[in-house]
């Protein structure tokens, strides 16, 4: 039987937790001013989760941070990408946690943003692939005009945005073009739809097909990859500079590095689908100015 997977919000909650503990001391942490350390989660974390869920989600997050570290944290909604940046720089909001395409906007519009640590899964970039049958005659996605295309329950934001902005002919939207976008549970049910002819494509991210053709060689031989997304930057924990002081940052950013050291950071990072944090690469700046520029900020 395959496993479902956690909810984006489920994930950066747990390793974040894992990620603080290893971070406190016995005091108690807080800002210069005694407050509670506010992180900011950007809204579409929640893409797939209710209000009332995240606010579940959130709960257990809390009672491990102050339970088993002592700090004294609190998680709130931050808001889109500029609304998040804005509300660190204005200093409601000590720590943000973006998509790193999300990220890149935010900091199009406030260069002074400053990443602590990205989440990674085995490679320093995140990457979707469109998948449909090795034996369909689809040659490009003008083929699949009228047809069904599987987007997993809780795909990221990038297999999101790779849907919208590559998926289809230029000035089409993936509602008008398909027929219908199916959610199945995960990534591996996507694909099993594909080779059953369920759903004509699917819209996989990069581990999920790696994870599957490694578990699957068979099936995945009944697949192929039609195109593939560019390079987007993993998740990243930001701040402002000067609204958390070097110190602080500097715990957090130890304690996120420490997780895969321990075996409750590990857990939390095998379930997650992540094998650790790891500090900025040096091609980070990049990066985010090539996927701003591949996928620019929605207009409002």
């Amino acid at each position: 039987m395959r496993r479902g997977k956690w909810s984006q919000a489920g994930c950066f909650l747990g390793l974040l937790g894992a990620a603080l503990a290893l971070s406190a001391s016995s005091a108690r942490a807080a800002d210069e001013e005694g407050r509670p350390i506010r992180i900011g989660l950007i809204t579409s974390l929640f893409r797939d989760t209710s209000e009332p869920l995240m606010q579940v989600i959130m709960r257990p997050f809390k009672s491990l941070l102050e339970t088993q570290t002592g700090m004294t944290g609190q998680l709130v909604s931050g808001g889109d990408a500029l609304h998040l940046g804005q509300r660190l720089k204005a200093g409601e909001i000590h720590l943000g946690v973006f998509h790193g395409v999300e990220f890149a906007w935010a900091k199009e519009k406030i260069p002074q943003l400053k990443p602590l640590v990205i989440a990674v899964h085995q490679q320093p970039f995140l990457r979707a692939h469109l998948v449909v049958r090795a034996d369909a005659k689809i040659a490009s996605v003008r083929d699949l005009k009228d047809k069904v295309v599987a987007l997993p329950h809780m795909s990221r934001e990038h297999c999101w945005l790779y849907l919208e902005r590559r998926c289809v002919p230029a000035g089409n939207t993936p509602t008008k073009f398909f027929s219908r976008i199916a959610a199945p549970r995960d990534a591996n049910y996507a694909i099993d739809d594909v080779i059953d002819d369920a759903a004509q494509a699917a819209v996989i991210d990069d581990a999920d097909l790696t994870a599957y053709r490694k578990k699957y060689p068979d099936y995945f031989a009944k697949v192929k990859v039609l195109q593939q997304s560019e390079a987007f930057p993993c998740a990243v924990i930001a701040y402002y500079p000067g609204t958390l002081s070097d110190e602080l940052a500097e715990r957090f950013r130890s304690g996120m590095l420490a997780a895969k050291s321990t075996r409750q950071g590990r857990t939390m990072m095998q379930m997650c689908r992540i094998t650790s944090f790891e500090d900025i690469p040096a091609d980070f700046e990049r990066m985010l100015s090539n996927i701003a520029k591949a996928y620019p900020a929605p207009s409002k």
